[in-house]
């Protein structure tokens, strides 16, 4: 009887032991959020309290946080005066209000309390902004080739080389940047999978372009405080950026705003963002 007692008293410490091994590496795993893609959106559901999730865009673009006026009602999120946005490509205020958010998650995620713009939506499958910000002090790493955002503490975080600082480091408007090499020429742009364009250039920036013919008009672009239009060329020569060779693309343009890489391109890279410190990295797939 004592021979079996033992081996019960064994058994039971090897599954106490494997059970234990089993929690650790489960809190060692980092959270990882699911992407949802179309062709030219990049989706997380976003949860509020005890509310039912909602579509918001994951949008490496914007500094700040938008949620649907109607939605942010719903909700009984406070209205706390006049919006404080700035739209980034007109420069124009954002109409609604301003607001704070407690409670929230993006994929099952919690992210941090934090102000955030309502403003009217016209799109019923998007209806809220977010991104990087949403996590101060942990490192952000975007894969949407498998549609996947993974959560690291800075000490555990994969190594990526010499981080790109921010476009406008240090100010309100700082956004993660990456550099276009178009020939000898070098343009620092933010990236933004808010845009549904590869690139996103200013007027100002054609004339010292090589382009294989004018730019001509193809559409209107909607961003929160407005509409402006879009204007299109072929560059002449290749584009490069963090190693990815693109020939010849077709290049957007409209007035104002600061170069833009969008989706198209982000697609094709896998980073990882320091929203505290403002910087980014291009990391091996």
């Amino acid at each position: 009887m004592r021979y079996i007692s033992a081996i019960l008293v064994t058994f039971s410490t090897i599954f106490a032991s494997l059970s234990f091994s089993a929690s650790a590496q489960e809190e060692a795993r980092p959270p990882v959020i699911a992407l949802f893609q179309s062709n030219n959106r990049v989706l997380v559901m976003l949860t509020v309290g005890d509310h039912p999730p909602v579509p918001a865009v994951f949008d490496t673009g914007t500094n700040g946080n938008i949620v649907d006026m109607d939605v942010a009602t719903r909700m009984g999120l406070e209205n706390r005066g006049p919006s404080t946005a700035i739209d980034g490509s007109t420069g124009n205020p954002v109409p609604g209000f301003a607001t704070y958010i407690t409670g929230a998650s993006l994929g099952g995620v919690p992210i941090a309390d934090g102000r955030a713009n309502a403003m009217p939506f016209n799109f019923p499958n998007e209806v809220a902004i977010f991104g990087p910000n949403s996590f101060p002090g942990q490192y952000v790493v975007m894969d949407l080739g498998r549609s996947r955002l993974v959560l690291f503490e800075p000490e555990t975080a994969p190594q990526g080389g010499e981080p790109i600082p921010y476009l406008g480091a240090g100010s309100s408007s700082a956004l993660p940047s990456l550099t276009i090499e178009i020939g000898d020429r070098s343009i620092p742009a933010i990236l933004d999978t808010g845009n549904d364009s590869d690139f996103l250039l200013p007027l100002s920036l054609v004339p010292s372009l090589n382009l294989e013919a004018e730019p001509v008009f193809v559409g209107t672009a909607t961003s929160a405080a407005g509409t402006q239009d879009v204007f299109e060329a072929r560059l002449a020569e290749d584009v490069t950026i963090a190693g990815v060779h693109i020939e010849r693309p077709r290049v957007h343009f409209m007035e104002g705003g600061r170069p833009n890489i969008g989706i198209g391109v982000l697609r094709q890279l896998v980073l990882m963002f320091d929203p505290a410190a403002e910087r980014t990295w291009v990391l091996n797939r």
